[in-house]
């Protein structure tokens, strides 16, 4: 029997816009391991040090956003959903400026529906805290295994939409995790979603064979 499904949760940066953030550079100008999560080392800097790392990240993410194209995919998935009137949110680890320049930019122009609620690092805890998203399921009074959290993180989206207890699906593009033949993946336990695609607009016909919409 085919899932119900209230509304699509997505990511940002690799998911709906071409990654196009060096965030190599972003954490060697802030002076932290790649390893580490840039966004709690950053808050646990003293003051002026802060100061200075959130000015990096918001210099770099605003030439980002500026600069972003859309995903291959993404419109005609944005304008399906919309026609099934599917509510679309928004869940990043970006600013809300960049939000902004997103909607301006490249949402509005292709006549898409605003992405609403759109949460950026302000919300607290980020993901992968389950946070986030079981407060948009809890705007639009729905369960969250009703929701559908889409991004192309493993770490971050995927275990962020396991964690509330929505449905997932990753978008690996570069098929870093998926092999092209037999499907075998390399993620394991809570990294592991419950579906995957390599463009946007192969959820139309996922969403329409597994879900009643």
């Amino acid at each position: 029997m085919p899932n119900q499904l209230v509304g699509i949760v997505f990511d940002m940066d690799g998911t709906l816009t071409r990654p196009n953030l060096d965030f190599k550079a972003m954490y060697q100008r802030c002076g932290v391991c790649t390893s580490k999560d840039l966004i709690l080392e950053i808050e646990a800097m003293p003051a002026e040090e802060r100061r200075r790392a959130w000015e990096i990240v918001d210099e770099m993410e605003e030439h980002a956003a500026q600069t972003a194209e859309l995903m291959d995919g993404v419109v005609p998935l944005a304008q399906f959903l919309s026609s099934k009137s599917i509510p679309m949110a928004l869940i990043t680890r970006n600013s809300k400026a960049s939000i902004a320049t997103f909607h301006e930019r490249l949402w509005r122009p292709n006549n898409l529906p605003e992405l609403k609620p759109a949460l950026c690092r302000a919300f607290k805890p980020t993901k992968p805290a389950p946070d986030a998203l079981l407060h948009i399921a809890e705007q639009w009074g729905a369960p969250p295994h009703h929701l559908l959290m889409v991004g192309d993180s493993p770490s971050n989206d995927v275990v962020s939409g396991r964690r509330a207890g929505a449905m997932t699906a990753l978008v690996d593009t570069g098929r870093r995790h998926f092999e092209s033949v037999g499907g075998k993946t390399n993620l394991v336990g809570e990294s592991q979603p419950d579906f995957h695609v390599c463009q946007p607009d192969e959820l139309i016909d996922l969403l329409q064979t597994h879900f009643h919409i």
